[in-house]
């Protein structure tokens, strides 16, 4: 008889189960595939190099994830014990003892939490393989993925399994007797509109004032160095964005729809004023979920975003400090030509450019003081013939314009001022110069910062110290080995630079000494010989592949559970609910209108935190630098989430109606 009630409760509430299956199995899966990749022989062949970096990254972030999939499955399960309520009650009223009751509460959830993991393992079998290539194609290596699963993780997913499964029906079984214990009614709370009202008020202030405060943030991580007033900038936004949202939710959000139900105009046009008062408090019923999915939502775009804009942020300073695989000065050129000639490079393209040092004075914005300082000056029409990528992230400039290229330039944030009045020893004042970070031939290769100036300035300056650069494009990289690069450690430093500054800079003046200095004092600068950096931009690539991979793997999982919360509360209806909308069948609405309530619900139920997610998130972004970040990247993000959500509604109101109709023919 118990295995009838079982068999026939899980069938009552199948539609609602297999959501719930479906995104356990989901998080499941990538819990086992995360553990997998880590512990496979095919990743630690592919990338020897990272040692065990990836195998620890991955039992972290396999432990993290369990940890907030056991959660959603704590959270989530509660839900299906509140629409067993009445049907629990009922099973005492009829004689069953208490402790069967629980049981049979206990074993519900072992079977449903064994199935999704039986599912979960099958999902971990069948995209083992894809997102492992996914891995490797991220990270650029070209190596055959091959499945693998040892004992040891097996063992490891069993003993999660039993533990967990464990927990969540002890869980489930304790209210499922706090239940039985209240028997009373559940009572409905009385909306105080004197309370909403202020409170939702006082909420679109929180909300924009956290958008005032971010614009200030933005403008202060540029300005402001060493200072706790980011910080506290930062936190104010998330509390001010949390319980604004909430108090929007719990206040303003019902005023409209109060106001709305007033207005004939609304409640009478095409729904009439029963159905609106359902839809309106079954909105009621779940402004905390929808603020819980809202801020969860948020969250999760936010790591997108802001992971992709740190990663690009990575990507360009590794571009402007390393533009050519391998670059060198004048006194290394031969050297490093001959061994080139040794190795099996295939030179894909060379450059050279003239650039003259020179001593010069200015005030710094960033450190407010004078500096004095060599600096290295490069014509305008070589800037430009060096490859596109050089001055990619520069500003533009004309035949006319200065450029001060230096290492404080932000990255993030692209800045438009310029410096003024840099004197230069013996040559004309630059009375204002852009500012740009990407380096010609990398920022390794400058002991400071450069000037791009005309050719007419460039060719009349004199200049202390006249040195060539030399940049070398490869395919498939310059293929010197580890003895090569032994020898040319030798010729690292090319030369060195000993400045003697005077009270006038027409009075200073630079020595420049071959051999390194057996005391280094305050002036004393270094011209790098070469640059190499072939493994580290291959380890760069791989690293910033790996990282997307697991901020990916993340967000999606997280914006599926929070989609599949949505879903389930909206068929998880008690029998007040059902009843209300067999009373609206029998007055005599249509099952048309009927399907339009349903249909409602599920949209506003699905755009309000798609809207609140996407305004929180997206007002963040635009004012990050004013929105020049704002590219295609992020729009496909924002795209993926809409339909993401809108796949869940989709079915969501499906599956809803379909058991709506069920309850009808009853």
């Amino acid at each position: 008889m118990y295995r009838k009630i079982i068999k026939r409760s899980l069938s009552n509430m199948r539609d609602s189960y297999l959501i719930y299956i479906l995104a356990c199995s989901f998080a499941i899966g990538i819990y086992g595939i995360l553990l997998s990749i880590g512990d496979s022989p095919s990743v630690y062949i592919a990338l020897h190099w990272w040692d065990s970096f990836i195998y620890d990254i991955t039992n972290i972030m396999s432990s993290l994830f369990a940890f907030f999939a056991f959660i959603y499955m704590i959270y989530v399960g509660g839900f299906f014990v509140k629409q067993q309520r009445n049907e629990f009650l009922t099973f005492e009223k009829l004689g069953m003892q208490r402790w069967v009751i629980i049981t049979i509460s206990f074993f519900q959830t072992a079977i449903v939490q064994a199935v999704a993991w039986l599912i979960g393992l099958m999902l971990m079998l069948v995209f083992q393989k894809f997102m492992g290539m996914l891995l490797f194609y991220l990270m650029q290596v070209h190596f055959n993925f091959g499945m693998y699963l040892s004992w040891d993780d097996l063992w490891l997913i069993f003993q999660v399994f039993l533990i967990s499964t464990l927990i969540l029906s002890v869980i489930n079984a304790i209210k499922t007797m706090r239940i039985l214990q209240k028997k009373q009614r559940r009572t409905i709370v009385k909306t105080r509109w004197w309370l909403r009202i202020p409170a939702g008020l006082f909420g679109v202030v929180l909300l924009l004032s956290a958008q005032v405060a971010t614009l200030y943030l933005f403008k202060d991580m540029r300005t402001i160095s060493y200072s706790s007033r980011p910080l506290m900038e930062v936190a104010y936004i998330m509390v001010a964005d949390i319980f604004g949202t909430y108090l929007v939710y719990y206040g303003f959000l019902p005023t409209i729809l109060n106001v709305m139900e007033k207005m004939r105009s609304v409640s009478y046009s095409g729904i009439n004023l029963f159905s609106f008062k359902y839809m309106k408090e079954r909105l009621f019923q779940n402004i905390s979920i929808l603020w819980f999915v809202t801020e969860l939502s948020a969250l999760a775009l936010a790591l997108l975003t802001f992971c992709y804009f740190g990663y690009q942020a990575v990507h360009q300073n590794y571009n402007s400090a390393y533009p050519f695989e391998l670059a060198a000065n004048k006194d290394t050129v031969k050297v490093i030509g001959g061994e080139l000639k040794k190795s099996d490079a295939k030179v894909k393209g060379s450059y050279k450019t003239d650039v003259k040092i020179n001593l010069v004075s200015y005030y710094s914005k960033s450190s407010q003081s004078y500096i004095r300082q060599p600096m290295t000056f490069m014509s305008y029409s070589d800037y430009k013939s060096l490859p596109k990528r050089m001055r990619k992230y520069n500003p533009k400039i004309n035949g006319h314009e200065f450029l001060k290229i230096d290492y404080n330039s932000s990255i993030m944030y692209h800045n438009d001022s310029k410096e003024h009045d840099i004197e230069v020893k013996d040559a004309p004042i630059i009375q204002t110069a852009k500012q740009g970070h990407s380096f010609p031939y990398g920022s390794s290769m400058h002991f400071g910062p450069m000037m791009i100036v005309p050719n007419k300035y460039y060719k009349n300056m004199p200049s202390e110290v006249k040195d060539t650069f030399y940049g070398w494009d490869f395919k498939k990289g310059d293929r010197l080995s580890k003895q090569q690069l032994h020898k040319l450690g030798n010729y690292r430093d090319a030369y060195y630079m000993k400045v003697d500054f005077k009270s006038s800079l027409a009075d200073s003046t630079i020595e420049v000494m071959k051999k390194e200095p057996n005391k280094y004092e305050a002036a004393t600068y270094t011209q790098a010989g070469f640059l190499r950096q072939g493994n580290l931009k291959k380890q760069f690539k791989q690293g910033g592949g790996f990282y997307l991979f697991i901020v990916a793997l993340f967000s999606i999982a997280l914006l599926v559970a929070l989609g599949s919360v949505l879903t389930l509360r909206i068929l998880l209806r008690d029998d007040y609910q059902s009843t209300q909308l067999r009373t609206l069948q029998k007055i005599g609405v249509e099952e048309s209108e009927i399907k339009g309530i349903i249909r409602r619900e599920n949209t506003l139920t699905f755009l309000i935190p798609i809207v609140f997610a996407l305004i929180q998130s997206f007002a963040a972004i635009a004012m990050f630098d004013f929105g020049r970040h704002i590219s295609k990247n992020i729009v496909l993000i924002y795209a993926g989430y809409i339909i993401l959500y809108g796949i869940f509604g989709v079915i969501s109101f499906q599956v809803s109606w379909r058991g709506v109709k069920q309850k009808f023919k009853l």
